[in-house]
């Protein structure tokens, strides 16, 4: 089974300049200074990595969403089971 935090951890980690160890679901992307392209390029990795596609505007309005790295990872998990139920 796939270990989402730890993967999206990895994928938020690779956008930054901060190490796995450094991040956790606490980690705010605005505390770590992930800028909109980095944001942009995030969304898409996850959405290879995970097969899943993350609606246009899941960041707009409200960046509750995409906040932290647990708000990210829980999103992913939905859009997953989303995506098995279908």
């Amino acid at each position: 089974m796939i270990d989402v935090l730890e993967e999206v951890t990895d994928i938020i980690s690779k956008h930054s300049t901060y190490g796995v160890a450094e991040l956790t679901p606490e980690t705010r992307l605005d505390d770590i200074n992930v800028q909109s392209l980095d944001l942009f390029e995030i969304i898409f990795d996850i959405e290879e990595r995970f097969k899943i596609e993350v609606p246009e505007n899941a960041n707009s309005a409200s960046r509750l969403e995409f906040t932290t790295i647990g708000q990210i990872a829980e999103g992913v998990r939905s859009l997953l089971a989303k995506s098995a139920a279908a």
